[in-house]
């Protein structure tokens, strides 16, 4: 049943779901899995419809979007996240895993063995693809062809890079083993000047850290707090009828407000506005924080529940200091 679901979802996006799940390593088929999701996100979108309907003024199918789209889009950003934490951890540990596949084969051990023996627990995924290189060259295919479909099973672009560099190597007649050790010697190279430029770029972090989670709650706590105030104190002021005063056209702004006309802005359309307003400021210093770290802004979404948590504590912690020393105001 699971299966059949699965062809109402555009082929694009089972696409995406199958590399996702090759990347994880997740032995299920992607069909089916997609189909469980269709039905897991519906059940989710039809009980977010209910609860926005009888808890909220939200419009039911707008509860159900919600809910739909939610659901399907947090199980893809869980999976890209751990495809990329395992095709990061990859990187980190590749030029020690091609130096090792260069020691094997300097000892005089063959292509496919030296790959075999190099696949050790403590390379993570990589130990796998290693060893299913090996027994694919070991079944008689090409030793570039089987190399380059290292990467199939891994999400990460250095490894892709390295491996197409081995395949040319080997296709133009040189030394793998000599290749392997100087490709291995570039990357740790690259490596340390990665570390060198995060380093130099720490302060930026920490700068985009503090303005998301402590400089924007306090000052949309503390305006919104200004505007409750004078809300309060508004609405106490004696009515003055605009007819005493002066028939004079620059005075409009003054009369109105003399007069104790109500105006559009009120204190929950400001604090809704700044609730939206600090949730897209958080959201989108998350995914800054993660480009300058890592170049890619899905790596910053690992950092949006936290940050935003500590920032919705801010901006009520202020407003509840606030309202706590200047209470009597209200």
């Amino acid at each position: 049943m699971y299966a059949r679901l699965s062809a109402f979802i555009p082929r694009g996006v089972q696409d995406t779901f199958e590399r996702e799940l090759k990347y994880n390593h997740i032995n299920v088929d992607e069909r089916k899995f997609i189909g469980f999701l269709l039905v897991m996100a519906l059940g989710i979108g039809v009980a977010a419809s209910v609860l926005a309907g009888v808890f909220t003024d939200i419009h039911p199918l707008i509860g159900f979007l919600l809910g739909f789209f939610g659901a399907i889009f947090t199980t893809y950003l869980l999976l890209r996240l751990s495809s990329e934490s395992k095709g990061k951890y990859v990187e980190n540990i590749l030029p020690d895993a091609l130096q090792l596949i260069a020691s094997n084969m300097k000892s005089g051990l063959t292509t496919e063995q030296s790959l075999f023996v190099a696949g050790r627990p403590e390379f993570g995924v990589l130990q796998y693809e290693l060893r299913n290189a090996s027994k694919r060259i070991s079944s008689g295919e090409k030793v570039d062809v089987a190399l380059r479909g290292i990467g199939d099973g891994i999400n990460s672009g250095i490894l892709e890079k390295t491996l197409w560099l081995i395949s040319r190597g080997i296709k133009s007649g040189g030394q793998i083993a000599d290749l392997l050790f100087q490709l291995a010697d570039d990357l740790k190279e690259q490596q340390a000047l990665e570390e060198e430029t995060k380093s130099n770029i720490s302060i930026y972090i920490l700068l985009i850290f503090f303005s998301a989670v402590f400089g924007a709650p306090i000052l949309f706590g503390i305006s919104s707090f200004i505007v409750q105030v004078l809300s309060k104190q508004l609405a106490e002021t004696p009515i003055i009828d605009e007819k005493s005063m002066p028939a004079n056209s620059n005075l409009g702004p003054i009369k109105a407000f003399a007069s104790g006309k109500k105006g559009a802005i009120t204190p929950d359309f400001i604090m809704t506005f700044s609730l939206a307003a600090l949730f897209v400021t958080t959201l989108f210093s998350c995914l800054t924080i993660g480009v300058i770290t890592t170049g890619k802004e899905i790596n910053g979404m690992k950092y949006v529940v936290p940050l935003m948590i500590v920032a919705f504590l801010s901006f009520f912690a202020i407003r509840f200091a606030l309202t706590l020393f200047f209470g009597n105001l209200l």
